[in-house]
């Protein structure tokens, strides 16, 4: 701590019979100052204090804080000091300055200890005392401290709840976001509250592409810890999404607070901090259901009204249809008679609209079909974003996430669902019989098996594979069975199934150093002017056909050293087409994106795939 001056520290001793520890306040009688003596700010950092506007909206710095004043009665030789709250001199401001009456002075103390720009102050709470030397009187400012502050704010988001009682069919699961449709719903927002100078609550947007991006802000009281918002953006209700509520603070000493300290957070640190809006989303079955059974949806429409219709997948025709006036929360839709197929499940309630897929599978004789047709409905969640955990992050494989398979796919037909039915059309359309699965209905032991069938079709890019498929997919190969992959960017990830029913679980995902099969895969790549054409054909695999024009792109797969090999790439041999032996068995993959999509119209494609069926069938 500072030592006084010797006079200085005399004065003060004799002072201190009768007025040292008064506060001198400006409506008594004969003030000794006057001027509304009191620090300005009323709180600093000295160490990063910042330029802003105080509550008066005046820009003033926060390093350093001044006190002004003037003498009413007589001039004076003045001295400031300032003490800390057990009354130690922390640091003497001015030694002595004469001042004369009615002139303005100002004192300036920069939140140190000693003069000449000495240690910084510990954080706490200061007060001024002014000593008239001439007088021999010392007023102590005990109702006007400054405080130090060099900590910034850490303010948290503790608990985001629906305003209200919403019904225990539309709640939230525990540990879930908080689910609303506004603007029939809030939010209301708890957090830790503090003697901020500003408070704003900062809604994040997190399941769009990029970095989540600020969509509404608002004012809010600090010091309560409690905000509500209305859902809004704008004026209009918020865009069906996940959301993360986040605070922006400043405190006394306009030191900057944020929550979440970085955008995009730390998974895992904002546990309770998750918004989700909702107005209308259904949860397939991933399974397939048995052609002229009955398939159970779950629908979410906050329990509003909805009309539902089905179609076959890629047709317009309307095979059933419904209206639900209750908003149900599980739909029975029957499924026709028809065979494996895919389905579209199509919900409408007011303005908003759902589409998710129905896998069928063949029933009764039609299901002794001898290939066997997998779409990675994996694949379907592992893109899906939605927050399982409520911390307002959307949960993905894509993300190295563990995921809820039981949940709705908020984003209706997945991605790639317009080329994973090209070809179920086409074989529709030439009457080529299959069964239909899933990948994790294979991985769960549910409906149709690998056994029993001659060949297997991977449909689609199946991103990530359940685990326990990996070895299963290989055993089947080498024991005779034949395969083809359509997809791009497919079987190079697994993820691990968690939990039964309702609790199942898949991931983080894992990278495969191989496929199942032992091909390697590459990142796709432009094939510029040049054409896929046959570069080996130990199996027989491309017949009359020589190249594959139309494919702006390709992935090169490379097949497992020392087996048969037919090979197609482009001309300086880098295979995309690959079919080679595994075991007993025979494995083709294609690497060509919009594959499936050219079997409309593309005969060299149509060609190739009739003598891969071919090879599949028997």
């Amino acid at each position: 701590m500072t030592r006084l001056p010797a006079v200085a520290f005399a004065t003060l001793v004799a002072a201190t019979v009768g007025a040292f520890f008064v506060t001198q306040h400006l409506k008594v009688k004969n003030p000794l100052i006057q001027g509304d003596p009191r620090p300005d700010p009323p709180a600093i950092n000295p160490i990063a204090g910042r330029v802003c506007r105080d509550l008066s909206h005046k820009r003033v710095s926060f390093r350093a804080t001044k006190l002004n004043f003037y003498l009413q009665s007589r001039s004076d030789t003045v001295a400031v000091y300032v003490f800390n709250s057990i009354g130690e001199l922390v640091d003497t401001v001015s030694p002595g300055r004469h001042m004369t009456v009615d002139r303005r002075s100002t004192f300036t103390w920069d939140g140190r200890e000693g003069q000449n720009h000495g240690p910084v102050a510990p954080d706490g709470t200061y007060y001024f005392r002014v000593a008239l030397l001439k007088e021999g009187r010392t007023i102590s400012l005990t109702a006007t401290p400054v405080r130090v502050i060099t900590t910034a704010p850490h303010p948290v988001v503790t608990r985001v709840a629906v305003t209200g009682s919403p019904s225990s069919r539309s709640a939230p699961t525990p540990g879930g976001p908080a689910i609303i449709a506004p603007p029939a719903r809030s939010v209301t927002i708890h957090f830790t509250p503090g003697q901020y100078h500003n408070a704003e609550v900062e809604i994040y947007r997190t399941d769009l592409p990029g970095t989540p991006r600020v969509v509404k802000t608002f004012g809010v009281n600090g010091r309560q810890g409690v905000a509500v918002w209305d859902g809004l953006i704008h004026g209009q209700p918020a865009p069906a999404g996940v959301y993360l509520v986040g605070l922006s603070v400043t405190d006394a000493a306009c030191n900057p607070g944020q929550f979440p300290v970085v955008v995009p957070p730390v998974p895992g640190s904002t546990p309770h901090a998750g918004v989700t809006v909702r107005y209308l989303a259904a949860e397939p079955p991933l399974t397939p259901v048995a052609a002229g059974s009955t398939a159970t949806v779950l629908v979410d429409s906050r329990l509003v009204p909805y009309s539902w219709s089905l179609r076959r997948a890629g047709f317009r025709k309307v095979l059933e249809h419904g209206h639900e006036a209750g908003g149900a929360y599980e739909l029975s839709v029957p499924i026709p008679a028809m065979g494996a197929g895919l389905y579209e499940l199509a919900l409408q309630s007011g303005i908003h609209r759902a589409v998710v897929p129905l896998i069928a599978s063949a029933a009764g004789r039609r299901a002794a079909a001898p290939v066997l047709v997998v779409l990675p409905a994996l694949s379907w969640q592992g893109e899906n974003p939605v927050d399982d955990l409520g911390d307002g992050l959307p949960d993905t494989l894509l993300a190295g996430d563990q995921i809820d398979l039981d949940r709705p796919l908020v984003d209706g037909l997945p991605g790639d669902f317009g080329n994973e039915l090209a070809l179920l059309n086409y074989l529709d359309l030439h009457r080529d019989a299959y069964q239909l699965t899933s990948d994790v209905a294979l991985a769960e032991g549910v409906g149709p098996s690998l056994t029993g069938h001659t060949g297997v079709v991977l449909d689609g890019d199946f991103s990530w594979l359940p685990s326990a498929l990996v070895s299963a997919l290989h055993g089947y190969a080498a024991s005779g069975g034949r395969v083809l992959s359509v997809g791009v960017g497919s079987l190079q990830s697994a993820a691990r199934f968690s939990g039964r029913g309702s609790a199942l679980t898949a991931g983080p995902p894992s990278a495969l150093s191989a496929d199942p099969f032992g091909a390697h895969h590459s990142a796709v790549t432009p094939t510029g002017q040049n054409l896929i054409t046959v570069i080996d054909d130990q199996l027989h695999l491309f017949g009359s056909t020589l190249a594959f024009p139309g494919f702006s792109s390709y992935e090169l797969i490379t097949p497992p050293n020392g087996v048969p090999t037919s090979l197609a790439g482009t001309a300086d041999g880098t295979p995309t087409i690959t079919g080679f032996r595994v075991g007993t068995g025979t494995v083709v993959e294609v690497g060509l994106p919009g594959f499936n999509a050219s079997l409309t119209g593309n005969v060299d494609s149509q060609e190739l795939f009739d003598r891969i069926w071919q090879l599949l069938s028997r």
